[in-house]
Order: structure tokens, then C-alpha cells, then sequence
């Protein structure tokens, strides 16, 4: 059996990699979802770990595409790398039942898309975009680019090291993560982080105020400096990034028609001078 071991090179892990990270999101559909993605990463893997076993490359064709759906930028590639090992051991005469890969894409699907996201979507894209926006308005034209740039760069690097990672160490290495109490820290800690971000990027972007002025007898206030930044420094602001937020989030409006709402407050308060 030594004699014939099938080894995976790192040009195969490399082209597994790349192929599933330009297509993970390239086709979906109702019944599979991201499965076409995925399997565009193992196809290269699976023709050559069963070139010589045609119903087991029939097999695992069909395991990879069930039904797949998790974040896929950064660790899409994590569960890629778990199942590769697993395949390989498999093609190599391990006792590893189809049955059992699938579950472990099936068990890592949820766990790992919270981590994705949050990560992603709700650190590194809002603190990389707050960068980007704030060369934006200097008018520096390197904003799109740093953006775009910077975002790929972080979503590679940490989705390839943690890819080659978990296919040396196995799906151990993500037992390892999820142990203990480990996630739920790096969960809290990420949150927190992204929350704090969110809220720098709304308080330094968002401009809000009003001309109004109150006439009290000889004396005239105005509104906004007088009153309102007396009160709370850029009120109007954040009364408006939490009236966004009570109707995306707590009433469940459309963001089409938020922004729309948005638009036609600015218009009618700009006419009538209010704000």
C-alpha cells in the first residue's frame, strides 16, 4: 500500500485553493447552493486521488456536490482543507466512510460561517472601509484601490495559512480552535472590536444638523450649537445611524427603501431648511 500512496503536491492544494476562491460564489442554485463552488476546488483533487477508482471518484463527485453553504472568503477554505485531508486519506485505504466527510462539512457549515462573518463583515471590512473613505473624502483617487488591495490581501492571507494549516494538521487543528472556551473569546473579542469600529466610522462620516433658530425675545439660539451640541456633541448624527438601525434591524425594512426614505428627508428638510 506504501508503494502506491497517492501524495497531493502543493501545486494540487494551490490550484484547489484558487479554483474554489474564484468560484465559490460563482454559481448558485436553490437546491445546492455554494456546492458547484465547492467542488470546482476538489475537482483537480478528486480525479487525481481516483484516477484508478472510478466508482469512488463517481462517489465522490456526488458527496461534493450536496448542499454546501458557509462564508467563503475566509473560511470556505478552512473546511476545503479539512475534507482534502480526509479524501486523501481516504484514497490512501483509511477507513473513512463518505458518510463521515460530508458530516464534518455538515458540522463546520454554521460554526465557522459565524466566524467568517463576523470577522469579515463586521471588523476588517468596516475598519479597512473607514480607511478607504476617509482618503476618499481628502480626495485621494488611491481609495477604490486601497480598498479593493487591502481587502484581498487579508482575505488571502488568512484564508491560505489557515487552508494549509488544517489540511497538514487535519480537522484536529479546528477541533483544537473550538475547544474550551477559545471561540467564544475570539467571538467577544471580534464582536466587540467591530462594534467599536462601526461606531467610529458612523460618528466620524455621518453629518447631520440644523439650521433652525429659536428667537426668545432679544435673545436668538440656535438650535444646533446652543442647544443640541450642549446637550450631546453630534446628536443629530446618532439619532439618525439609530433610527436607521430600528427600522433595518428591529422593524425589518427593506434597505431599498431606507435609503430611498433617506433621500426624500434630505430633500424636503434641505427645501424647507430645516436641517
Amino acid at each position: 500500500m506504501a508503494d502506491n500512496k497517492i501524495t497531493l503536491t502543493k501545486k494540487d492544494l494551490n490550484k484547489a485553493y484558487w479554483r474554489f476562491q474564484f468560484f465559490a460564489q460563482a454559481c448558485c442554485s436553490y437546491e445546492r447552493l455554494q456546492a458547484p463552488g465547492f467542488f470546482s476546488g476538489m475537482r483537480n483533487i478528486i480525479e487525481k486521488l481516483y484516477a484508478d477508482d472510478e466508482q469512488g471518484k463517481i462517489e465522490a463527485c456526488k458527496r461534493h456536490m450536496e448542499f454546501y453553504n458557509s462564508e467563503f472568503a475566509l473560511v470556505g477554505p478552512v473546511i476545503l482543507g479539512a475534507v482534502i485531508a480526509m479524501e486523501e486519506e481516504k484514497a490512501n485505504g483509511a477507513e473513512i466512510e463518505g458518510e463521515a466527510i460530508s458530516a464534518v462539512k455538515t458540522s463546520l457549515m454554521g460554526p465557522l460561517a459565524g466566524v467568517g462573518d463576523t470577522l469579515r463583515q463586521g471588523t476588517l471590512i468596516p475598519i479597512i472601509g473607514s480607511i478607504a473613505i476617509s482618503l476618499g473624502q481628502a480626495g485621494n483617487l488611491i481609495a477604490p484601490i486601497f480598498y479593493m488591495a487591502v481587502t484581498l490581501a487579508l482575505n488571502w492571507g488568512i484564508s491560505y495559512t489557515l487552508y494549509n494549516k488544517v489540511y497538514q494538521k487535519g480537522s484536529s487543528y479546528i477541533a483544537e480552535f473550538f475547544s474550551g472556551n477559545r471561540m467564544e473569546k475570539i467571538m467577544t473579542l471580534i464582536t466587540s472590536m467591530g462594534a467599536v469600529t462601526i461606531g467610529a466610522l458612523a460618528a466620524s462620516t455621518v453629518k447631520l444638523s440644523t439650521p433652525l433658530k429659536l428667537i426668545l425675545g432679544q435673545k436668538t439660539l440656535a438650535v444646533q450649537t446652543d442647544i443640541l451640541d450642549a446637550i450631546i456633541l453630534n446628536l443629530l448624527p446618532f439619532c439618525a445611524v439609530m433610527l436607521v438601525y430600528w427600522l433595518i434591524a428591529i422593524k425589518k425594512v427593506s434597505i431599498n427603501k431606507v435609503i430611498v426614505g433617506i433621500f426624500v428627508v434630505c430633500i424636503v428638510g434641505g427645501l424647507l431648511g430645516i436641517i
